[in-house]
């Protein structure tokens, strides 16, 4: 009676032990979870309420047992455009991020965005992923809606209020008026102005520039001042200077050119058209300056063409049909072929242009008003 009497208090302590042993398991596991979700969830955000609490613990244990994957710098020494296309699969944006080199751990990073939602929410765009970026510093890019980055095009002979135009649909969040209001503004560089008070119209090179979606106004107008800049050579201010032209000068002048040519291999002869005309004091005679001071209109946008005999009368500083000289400000902004044309035109002595009567772009030039008129159209 005695032996079996000890055992029965025996087992009962196992149990107690087992009972307290597990209690304490399940204690620690929970801290357990409870800092790998802590430190998980500082590291990469907290997860997407549509999943389970069981997913939620198994990506949490795997970005935890991962973290150096996850912190890994890639090997990129510059940044890399990574573009993702509407209706693109997360499949096919991980294969393409991966074989740019991008990422190197393709089932983490798909997991990294199942776990933050992403999967289900990026947005298409190009998006500039910094030199050197981990899979966590790709993960914040694409949760950021502003790092999107934007192209945005200038055609050649906009003038700055068909920029402004251009903004609502680009994906900047610069507004129309915004713009206007600085693009009209006196430029404040003086490696572009060389002392003078000039607006901005003229000084936007056409092109097609790549922005941040959040990008600011002074960086973005900045951006296209810098670029004049660096196209603003040496031997294009000698040639400007050659033929008595300050950079603003020649900048107006290319603006006219711009309006004028269709074809860039003429445009060194129109220019020296209207050099021509400014060395013997005659009025530049130019319809684009008179559809600039028209400015827009429903029923013909911008840029009315033909022009009516009253158009021609119309009192205004840019009317060149009745002042001499150049307007008082660029007209559009030119292209690049434009601003060489005002720095090395054609050597001629043709006074006079028009349009060709074949609709091919080219025009017929002539050094009297006499075969100016015979080149008239039937």
């Amino acid at each position: 009676m005695t032996e079996s009497s000890d055992i029965a208090p025996r087992h009962l302590l196992i149990r107690i032990v087992a009972v307290v042993f597990l209690i304490c398991l399940v204690i620690l596991v929970f801290l357990g979870f409870n800092a790998i979700e802590q430190q998980v969830q500082s590291m990469i955000g907290k997860p997407d309420a549509a999943l389970t609490s069981n997913q939620v613990r198994y990506y949490e244990l795997q970005f935890f047992l991962n973290q150096g994957k996850l912190f890994e710098k890639s090997h990129s020494i510059q940044a890399i455009n990574f573009v993702i296309e509407s209706g693109q699969s997360i499949d096919q944006i991980i294969d393409g991020m991966a074989y740019l080199g991008i990422i190197r751990d393709k089932k983490l990073f798909r997991n990294l965005l199942i776990y933050r939602g992403i999967d289900r929410q990026i947005l298409p765009g190009k998006y500039q992923i910094p030199a050197g970026s981990s899979m966590r510093d790709i993960l914040f890019v694409l949760q950021d809606a502003n790092s999107i980055m934007v192209d945005f095009v200038i055609l050649p002979g906009w003038r700055i209020e068909e920029i402004a135009e251009a903004l609502p649909t680009s994906g900047l969040s610069i507004s129309p008026q915004e713009f206007l209001a600085m693009a009209k503004s006196s430029i404040m560089d003086q490696e572009i102005t060389d002392g003078e008070t000039i607006t901005h119209e003229g000084f936007f090179p056409p092109g097609q520039y790549l922005f941040r979606r959040d990008v600011s106004l002074d960086d973005f107008i900045g951006t296209f001042l810098l670029r004049f800049k660096q196209k603003m050579t040496t031997e294009k201010r000698d040639g400007f200077a050659a033929h008595g032209l300050s950079v603003y000068e020649a900048v107006t002048l290319a603006s006219i050119v711009q309006r004028e040519a269709i074809l860039d291999d003429e445009k060194p002869r129109i220019a020296s058209v209207f050099i021509n005309r400014l060395n013997k004091g005659m009025p530049l005679q130019t319809d684009t300056t008179v559809q600039y001071s028209l400015g827009y209109n429903p029923e013909w946008g911008w840029w009315k063409s033909p022009l009516s005999f009253q158009d021609l009368q119309i009192q205004s500083p840019y009317n060149t049909y009745i002042i001499n000289g150049l307007p008082p400000t660029p007209i559009s902004n030119p292209d690049d072929a434009s601003l060489n044309a005002v720095a090395f035109p054609e050597d001629t002595t043709f006074l006079y242009f028009r349009a060709a009567c074949d609709n091919s772009g080219k025009h017929v030039f002539s050094e009297t008003i006499e075969e100016h008129s015979m080149n008239g159209c039937q």
